[in-house]
């Protein structure tokens, strides 16, 4: 905006309220590390990052274009809608449970 007005531009600034439910909660972010990570973590003995790293590139992964070449990125979950952010949860339950691991443990 400083940029705009040394360039004696007019900035317009617009203030619109947060939709609620666009990200994940506090709680959700506490049953991802605190629980599902953890759990997954016994049962693999990877660390709860490990586990989040791997995840992230199970069910996250996209392409982006750097000149002309496709490369793999990952979405961070923080960027997750709420929507989003639940059917990462159940792919990641689902895959891990074909392993052999159960949301029990």
């Amino acid at each position: 905006m400083e940029e705009l007005i040394k360039l004696g531009k007019t900035p317009q600034v617009t203030i619109k309220e947060k939709a609620s439910g666009d990200k994940r909660s506090i709680e959700a972010n506490k049953f991802l590390w605190g629980r599902l990570y953890k759990s997954i973590s016994n049962f693999t003995g990877y660390l709860p990052i490990e586990v989040h790293l791997l995840c992230g590139h199970l069910f996250l992964t996209e392409q982006k274009t750097i000149n002309e070449v496709q490369v793999p990125y990952v979405r961070s979950t923080t960027d997750l809608s709420v929507e989003d952010f639940s059917l990462y949860i159940q792919q990641i339950e689902s895959y891990f449970a074909q392993l052999g691991w159960s949301n029990d443990e």
